[in-house]
């Protein structure tokens, strides 16, 4: 009878993270986030790497044309086809990106929670921690709630996919300018017209990350 009272509070004192198996999977959790985040990155940089490399390789074919045509219009013609392709490239890149970034906000607070886990084993490892374990670092890092919208437009702007979307939108501009100028609109028009189709573009880019957020956001 004693031994399988024995026995009985053994396995309840050897559940949940005082199971000594708890460690072991918490760890593999840990590896396996930390290298899904690093080929988002990889996947990220790899993209945006591509998308810059066709829009430099445009310009420079476009410049050459330029030279040879004397901005005739063959050179307007080529430059629609190529800007549109750069363009599609570089929307799709932005697309990617944006889903990458929520995935590796994901990620980091995944890692948040299960720092929370070591706490809750080792309490007094909780001095040494730098990162992030509490649960308000989940909220705030996947932008919950309105009064965060402006941080988190601030935090977007300096991330790869802004400056992805930056370029798109130069290049819907340019081509809007290219169009106008296929068809004669003239000079004053070129630029208006480029530079509103700019703003919009810009626009559309901010409006589709916010709402990407907000449909893939988890329920509080």
């Amino acid at each position: 009878m004693n031994g399988d009272k024995d026995g009985g509070d053994s396995d309840r004192r050897n559940t949940g993270l005082n199971d000594p198996r708890a460690v072991d999977i918490l760890t593999t959790e840990h590896w396996s986030l930390l290298s899904t985040r690093l080929l988002g990155y990889q996947e990220m940089f790899g993209r945006t790497q591509i998308f810059v490399a066709i829009l430099s390789a445009t310009v420079v074919a476009l410049a050459l044309l330029a030279q040879a045509t004397h901005f005739g219009r063959e050179t307007l013609l080529v430059a629609l086809l190529l800007m549109s392709v750069a363009l599609f490239i570089g929307l799709t890149t932005f697309v990617r990106s944006v889903a990458i970034n929520f995935e590796d906000a994901l990620w980091v607070n995944g890692t948040n929670r299960l720092r929370r886990a070591y706490l809750q084993i080792v309490p007094e490892l909780e001095p040494f921690l730098v990162a992030g374990h509490n649960s308000g670092a989940d909220a705030q890092s996947l932008g919950y709630g309105s009064h965060q919208r402006l941080a988190n437009l601030a935090r977007s702007l300096t991330t790869t996919s802004s400056v992805v979307a930056t370029l798109n939108s130069l290049l819907a501009g340019a081509l809007a300018s290219d169009l106008g100028a296929l068809f004669s609109a003239g000079l004053a028009l070129d630029a208006i017209m480029g530079s509103a189709v700019a703003l919009v573009s810009a626009v559309l880019h901010v409006m589709y990350a916010a709402r990407f957020r907000r449909r893939h956001a988890p329920a509080t």
